[in-house]
């Protein structure tokens, strides 16, 4: 690495292996004493979603910043990152079709960096079951998507102060997310994808409800209003699915609560 002199210009080569964050060099030819940091690195914000319209809007709110933006289609891409020195992680709820237990674990424990993750929410009947949650399962926030035009970039500058002069200039709207898209398959697949969604989502919402060591019955019973409410919210999307719109709820919800269960 080539450094400069900030006395007499010269241009000295600096070969060592070792970290240069604090490296304090002397110059051959006038013996000035002088300090070298390694280049600030830029934060990384990964993107883990399976939307492409949501990773859109995401992308335009960050493009206002100098970071670099990672679009990431599985967990095995997202754990790539994690020696970043600075990883914010924007992750869907319901990624990769399970809420990310496992995936938000194995980055708080294992990254060595500064890590945070922020969990994305649907956008599914917005007052329905939801309400503000009470755990975010080792997270360190929550965005609903219709927030990410005004809510965003402020919580990445209270994370990261480096970006608040950028953020300030940056005009804070409200987002117009609309609904998830679902992909152009039959109605079961887009059903049980849909269910999924619900969800993680509904898990996100009402953790305080959940008991580790519960069976099955009793954690369906548990949450029962806001399941009843996602069957509702399902069937207003997918009428085609009223009949195995529940049954569709109840097999994604024991399957997340099995998953909670192994990684608690």
């Amino acid at each position: 690495m080539l450094v400069v002199c900030p006395q007499c210009n010269r241009r000295l080569r600096y070969r060592s292996g070792k970290p240069i964050d604090s490296l304090l060099l002397k110059c051959p030819q006038c013996g000035t004493r002088f300090k070298v940091r390694r280049p600030t690195e830029k934060l990384t914000v990964a993107i883990a979603h399976e939307d492409e319209i949501v990773c859109h809007l995401l992308q335009e709110r960050l493009s206002h910043l100098t970071v670099e933006v990672e679009i990431c289609s599985s967990r095995e891409e997202v754990l790539a990152l994690r020696n970043k020195r600075q990883l914010v992680l924007l992750v869907d709820v319901a990624f990769e079709g399970i809420f990310p237990f496992q995936l938000i674990d194995e980055l708080t424990t294992k990254g060595p960096g500064d890590c945070r993750i922020i969990l994305l929410s649907s956008v599914y009947n917005r007052t329905a079951y939801k309400k503000r949650p009470d755990s975010l399962y080792g997270a360190d926030a929550y965005l609903e998507l219709h927030h990410i035009g005004d809510r965003l970039l402020p919580q990445l500058a209270e994370y990261f102060p480096s970006l608040t002069e950028q953020v300030a200039r940056v005009e804070q709207i409200r987002t117009d997310a609309g609904e998830r898209t679902l992909a152009d398959e039959a109605v079961t697949e887009r059903a049980s994808a849909l269910a999924k969604l619900l969800v993680a989502d509904i898990l996100l919402y009402h953790h305080d409800r959940l008991q580790k060591r519960a069976d099955a019955t009793t954690q369906l019973h548990l949450l029962r209003e806001p399941l009843a409410e996602g069957e509702r919210v399902l069937v207003s999307r997918l009428p085609q699915a009223k009949e195995m719109a529940g049954e569709l709820l109840r097999q994604a919800f024991i399957s997340a609560c099995q998953d909670y269960q192994r990684n608690s």
